[in-house]
């Protein structure tokens, strides 16, 4: 996929995000400054997306790790006040996707993870029981897109199999350290005391 088709996904994911809000929100009036933010942070989300793939695609390695995390901050934009909930599903599902690297089962945990959080979240909404099913029919082709995006920019940057010639520390450390900081964001994102 090309650039400006990267970026072309984020504007158009970001609007229709907007309007599955108003299609669950019990108060559907919005702002015209917070709809901006949100197809603009999208946008910058398709962007980065688009740069990292480029990056790849030119095996540009060097450059590719600075815009991965750079990529990767300006991503958190997207978890922002009532984004805050998708952060459980979408990080989780994007890592087990991106992360080939990884060893399967820690993978299908983290993808599990993430399908019991988007089910909690919508399920959980103060809706009609079949309003709350037609939302969670939106929402998980909707996850499936952001994690598509996030997990381009997660993905590694090494070739295949250069991790796991590491030692074992190294390889701990690469896999945990990414893990402690999702928690962590997690814990920031719900405003529960650590």
């Amino acid at each position: 996929m090309r650039l400006a088709a990267f970026v072309a996904v984020g504007l158009v994911y970001g609007a229709v995000l907007r309007l599955w809000m108003r299609f669950v929100s019990t108060e559907p009036e919005f702002t015209w400054s917070g709809t901006g933010y949100i197809v603009g942070a999208f946008t910058v989300l398709g962007l980065m997306a688009g740069l990292v793939d480029l990056g790849h695609r030119r095996g540009r390695r060097r450059t590719l790790l600075a815009t991965r995390v750079v990529g990767s901050v300006l991503a958190l934009g997207c978890f922002t006040a009532a984004g805050a909930t998708m952060f459980p599903t979408i990080v989780p599902a994007s890592l087990a996707v991106a992360r080939t690297d990884w060893p399967r089962p820690l993978r299908g945990l983290l993808l599990a993870v993430a399908v019991v959080s988007a089910a909690a979240v919508v399920l959980g909404m103060p809706l009609p029981l079949g309003h709350r099913l037609a939302a969670l029919a939106l929402y998980l082709p909707l996850c499936a897109v952001e994690t598509g995006l996030l997990a381009r920019i997660l993905a590694p940057s090494l070739p295949a199999g250069t991790i796991a010639r590491k030692p074992l520390a190294v390889r701990l450390a690469l896999v945990g350290l990414p893990l402690l900081v999702i928690v962590a964001l997690t814990v920031a994102a719900r405003g529960i005391d650590a």
